[in-house]
């Protein structure tokens, strides 16, 4: 087991983050305490269990990761504000390319998320293997199907967001070893592949009555075996759906599959309460969203009013938009807030200016550290995804009627869609980009991604942390990105722009 504990150990040790070695190891780590102690009984294991969730959960959304300079690559949100990787993250023209030197002032960014979810993978599989060499949790081991299907999960959840972010990763858990070298890693879509695996075993065992607690998992109540199958469905079928690079890999998408899961999935939008602390807040989100910091790009603002223009040129001279007075989307009243000025530094790009801001998770962020409910995912979201995987399979009917029964019309008050295959894509890239407003980590650059709609010369996914690099023995550090290297493969060769 030698090779998993010096793979993570390199991973993870300079984060300073916990370490449990396995229990035959003879390798010393006198700052840590041994797989033994900390894994003796089945209190100890459910109680490393009931934590696995909050550690994924804040590597997607912590500031210090990548959410937020995801949603502005993705011209969903804009900020010309240094913080968080937003103002490198969104040049126009996407000439800087993601500086991956160990040295760059943002390089802890990458690696922040990275290290969250492989400390999740590691304790996730010192569960597995305390249960698997005979620790009960319960009376004869009543709940040990519960944290195994929550380790399951958690493998599975933290796998998606390994392929969906980094342009490759090491699989390692309980049973897998590898040797701590970059060839060792493997490119995204069988990290997918893995994921996959994992969220089908915790389906299976989520077949079993249990009910997992409100803290586990940060929700406002208790989720029972047959809600957890639910969220675990969805979560499968996102990833399938996201992870595509370019329009060629979205053309091989195996779309039974998504609706196999999407329609297994959440039927009551998958929640979160944030308790006015760093445990449970989605922070990227309210800097996304809070007065004088991001602003919704007009790339989204133009879809819910046309007049309202896509892009806001580089140059002092462009107008103020005005603000409609009966906007095609309602929402962009409703949930949207028209602002006369901009605050950003014109040095950096009037391009970064916007007359918006999204305003409706105000009351649920008193300050930055949030307060009160807040949806992770959305049903919309699980519908989106219904939606989609019929409309690619020719279940045009099908997909409109999923799409004119949500939000696009209820919220928005729009159109019905036609059963028209085009005009169904657009509704669902639409309800992407408005109803799913900075809910899940990476949801619209990933939409945009397969589309091939980010601007060109923006990386496709992110190079391996250069800190983590180092660890390993290497000696240059690979990046994507700038209109240079546009090869569409792992730098946008395309743009809406």
């Amino acid at each position: 087991m030698k090779g998993i504990y010096r793979f993570l150990v390199a991973a993870l040790a300079s984060a300073g983050l916990l370490l449990f070695s396995c229990g035959d190891l003879d390798v010393e780590n006198g700052n840590n305490p041994d797989f033994g102690r900390v894994f003796k009984t089945g209190a100890d294991v459910e109680a490393v269990a009931s934590g696995l969730y909050n550690t994924v959960f804040t590597g997607d959304h912590s500031t210090s990761g990548v959410h937020a300079m995801l949603a502005v690559a993705a011209d969903h949100a804009t900020c010309s504000w240094g913080n968080f990787g937003m103002r490198d993250m969104s040049w126009e023209p996407r000439d800087m390319a993601w500086n991956n030197a160990p040295t760059y002032t943002n390089a802890g960014l990458t690696k922040y998320s990275y290290d969250q979810w492989y400390s999740a993978i590691l304790t996730a599989s010192n569960v597995l293997k305390a249960i698997g060499s005979g620790v009960q949790i319960g009376t004869n081991g009543v709940d040990n199907a519960r944290a195994t299907a929550v380790a399951k999960f958690i493998l599975g959840t933290t796998y998606a967001n390994l392929a969906l972010v980094y342009d490759r990763a090491h699989l390692v858990d309980n049973m897998k070893t590898v040797e701590p070298v970059l060839g060792t890693a493997v490119p995204y879509q069988e990290v997918a592949a893995a994921a996959l695996a994992y969220f089908d075993e915790a389906s299976a065992l989520s077949n079993e009555t249990f009910t997992i607690p409100a803290s586990w998992l940060g929700t406002p109540a208790n989720v029972t075996s047959a809600t957890f199958k639910k969220m675990i469905n969805t979560s499968a079928a996102r990833l399938i759906s996201y992870l595509p690079r370019n329009k060629t890999e979205l053309a091989g998408i195996d779309w039974a599959k998504v609706k196999a899961y999407a329609d297994a999935g959440i039927t009551a939008d998958w929640t979160i309460q944030m308790d006015g602390t760093d445990r449970w807040n989605f922070a990227a989100t309210y800097y996304l969203t809070a007065v004088g910091w991001g602003r919704t790009d007009m790339y989204v603002a133009h879809m819910m009013e046309p007049s309202l223009p896509q892009h806001w040129d580089d140059t002092p001279t462009f107008p103020q938009p005005a603000q409609p007075a009966n906007p095609l989307d309602k929402r962009l009243t409703s949930d949207f807030a028209y602002l006369a000025s901009n605050d950003f530094l014109a040095a950096r790009g009037y391009y970064h200016y916007s007359a918006y801001r999204y305003k409706a998770l105000d009351a649920v962020y008193p300050t930055f550290r949030g307060m009160g409910v807040k949806a992770l995912v959305k049903t919309a979201e699980n519908d989106l995804l219904r939606a989609e995987a019929r409309a690619y399979a020719g279940d045009l009917p099908g997909a409109a009627a999923i799409i004119n029964a949500g939000t696009r019309v209820t919220r928005g008050q729009l159109a019905p869609v036609a059963e028209n295959l085009d005009d169904i894509l657009k509704a669902i890239h639409h309800e992407r980009h408005v109803e799913l407003y900075t809910t899940g980590m990476g949801i619209q650059f990933f939409e945009m991604r397969k589309l091939n709609l980010l601007q060109k010369g923006t990386p496709l996914h992110l190079p391996l942390p250069a800190t983590f690099l180092q660890t390993i023995g290497e000696k240059t550090f690979y990046t994507f990105g700038t209109t240079a290297r546009a090869d569409g493969l792992s730098t946008s060769n395309g743009g809406w722009r």
